[in-house]
């Protein structure tokens, strides 16, 4: 059986695959109008510096995602592993600018975590960076790895037992756990990237 592969939204690469789609529209359309003569030289200067900023928020968070999962990496290589179990999930509703300035808000899942460690007959208690997809609609066991990182205080979440698709909501549960509002978010980036995808081959055609 296939299982969905779920890291934290800091190891995420699906923000950059939108950021070059987007790029890879904005200078096809600028070559062809500037190959039609459509377009002049300082306009064009303009234009050519305004595509370079998705490319460069691309490259931010591609770089920042890529390091977290090298920590990830070296953690599992060189860290200590133990048992974990995860017993509640806890969401948060984090706020953010929108593009005129307007605060709304998007919800994160945090996966509680007890370590079961060799020696000790009650383990301690974790809390996962967050998630932005709502883990607990798709866990199928509790059951998961932790590693530390190099100093110890860092611990990276491994082997989630993930189905493709949801599962009874009823086994892991958060305060609110509907995760209505991930479905629609999914469903704009997939709509967007198709959108961006048909554009470019109009431009290319």
């Amino acid at each position: 059986m296939f299982q969905r592969r779920i890291l934290p939204e800091e190891e995420e690469l699906e923000g950059v695959f939108m950021l070059l789609s987007f790029a890879a529209v904005w200078y096809a359309s600028l070559l062809r109008t500037w190959l039609n003569g459509t377009i002049n030289g300082a306009n064009g200067a303009i234009f050519l510096l305004g595509g370079a900023l998705p490319l460069y928020a691309a490259y931010i968070k591609g770089r920042t995602a890529l390091a977290c999962r090298k920590k990830r990496r070296e953690a599992i290589a060189k860290g200590r592993c133990c048992l974990g179990i995860i017993r509640h999930i806890e969401s948060e509703k984090v706020p953010f600018r929108g593009r005129h300035g307007h605060v709304h808000y998007r919800k994160r899942y945090y996966l509680v975590i007890e370590k079961i460690e060799e020696g000790f007959t009650s383990g301690t208690e974790i809390k996962s960076d967050a998630y932005r997809v709502p883990v607990h609609l798709y866990l199928k066991s509790p059951e998961v790895k932790l590693y530390s990182g190099s100093s110890g205080w860092n611990w990276y979440v491994e082997g989630l037992q993930c189905g493709m698709f949801r599962q009874n909501p009823k086994v892991f549960q958060t305060d609110q756990a509907d995760g209505d509002a991930y479905v629609g978010d999914a469903l704009f980036r997939i709509l967007s990237v198709a959108i961006l995808l048909f554009m470019l081959l109009q431009v290319i055609l």
